[in-house]
């Protein structure tokens, strides 16, 4: 049994690797905050939580019906733990990118429920999303002493957390915008890939050794 706290200090370090892995949502929230306000960088906030939950929700439903055999169990957690190496080595090597943001036409009145599509949109269909939450998925799945009531927990706080830290964005976003140099970026993309190895060299312990 896994004490709450450990459940959620983990899950907020998920989410914290998640909110500082530059992307056009990072940088979008940032841009928007400084060009429109809060209230619109936050729109794009809740659509960014709103397609965490509903990734981890599938992924959740997709592994749990093939985890039943130990096999593919085994399979499914050495594939996610390999991915969050390679990703975490790719953010290490990788110098972090440019600040780009995502435009969206401002002409229309609902903008709000807009960029809050916008958010959700973005966020889906960035792989590095999918694969991460789909391969921490496979961290608690595969690991038998998590109850239902636990997996939610450290998912709550991971979603949570990351939510927190682009609330934060949008309010700091002038200070951030001016902080983000090139080799702030760098440093910060390279802690982030090292959290993300710790990740999947814990989820491929669990699979290969455990």
């Amino acid at each position: 049994m896994h004490p709450l706290f450990e459940l959620i200090y983990k899950g907020m370090f998920l989410g914290v690797i998640t909110a500082f892995s530059f992307g056009p949502i990072f940088f979008s929230i940032i841009e928007t905050s400084i060009s429109k306000g809060p209230k619109w960088a936050i729109s794009i906030a809740v659509g960014v939580l709103l397609s965490d939950a509903l990734i981890i929700t599938a992924s959740f439903l997709s592994i749990a019906r093939l985890i039943q055999d130990q096999n593919v169990n085994n399979i499914i957690g050495a594939i996610g733990g390999i991915l969050l190496v390679a990703f975490g080595i790719y953010y290490v090597v990788k110098p972090a990118p440019e600040p780009k943001t995502v435009k969206l036409d401002d002409s229309s009145h609902f903008l709000l429920l807009l960029y809050t599509v916008k958010g959700l949109v973005i966020n889906t269909f960035n792989p590095f999303v999918f694969v991460y939450w789909l391969s921490a998925v496979s961290i608690v799945t595969i690991d038998q002493d998590y109850s239902e009531t636990e997996k939610f927990v450290f998912f709550g706080a991971a979603i949570c957390c990351n939510f927190g830290f682009d609330l934060l964005k949008t309010l700091l976003a002038s200070k951030l915008k001016h902080l983000m140099t090139h080799r702030t970026m760098n440093i910060i993309s390279k802690v982030v890939g090292c959290g993300i190895i710790y990740f999947g060299i814990r989820l491929l312990w669990k699979t290969l050794i455990t």
